[in-house]
């Protein structure tokens, strides 16, 4: 299977494209730090256009939601199975504190917010028909940056318990 990742260089997305790429599947990563932005919403589709299944993983403000939208538009008139998985945040769970170690309250609350206008485009588009297969995964306690907690789960554990869960790949 061809995999688009977002943010394939570091965290959750990193730990996807290894365990992925381990298991057979052609990766196509897209990093800023390959000189990629997902802001360029139109480009970065066209990149994931040719794929099977993309893991809508880096947040630039609210680019991961026109991502979404993008993809799932030009996917949608295909009869062809394709995946979106996208990665959100246990944050936009109800209960959930909005403060994030090592952000501000103000950093922690445009983070969540971003996560949650992904949220509910994927419950939209969800609803709709289409041969587009999606998931949303909320990531918890994961050990991602410099300022995590150092006793959360690693990237690497984490994406390993939800590849675990999937029959996709």
């Amino acid at each position: 299977m061809k995999i688009a990742i977002t943010g394939h260089k570091k965290g959750i997305g990193k730990a996807f494209a290894d365990q992925l790429s381990a298991r057979g599947h052609e990766i196509v990563g897209i990093s800023r730090s390959d000189g990629e932005n997902i802001r360029r919403t139109a480009h970065t589709a066209n990149l994931i256009e040719p794929c099977d299944m993309v893991i809508n993983n880096a947040i630039s403000l609210y680019a991961q939601t026109e991502l979404l939208f993008e993809v799932w538009h030009k996917w949608q008139p295909s009869k062809e199975i394709h995946y979106i998985w996208n990665i959100s945040t246990k944050l936009c769970e109800q209960d959930h504190d909005i403060a994030i170690n090592g952000l501000t309250m103000r950093e922690s609350m445009q983070y969540r917010n971003q996560k949650m206008a992904l949220e509910l485009a994927h419950h939209q588009l969800n609803f709709q028909p289409s041969n587009i297969k999606m998931e949303l995964i909320r990531p918890g306690d994961v050990r991602t940056q410099s300022f995590s907690n150092p006793t959360a789960i690693t990237a690497e554990e984490y994406v390993k318990q939800v590849l675990a869960q999937q029959d996709t790949v």
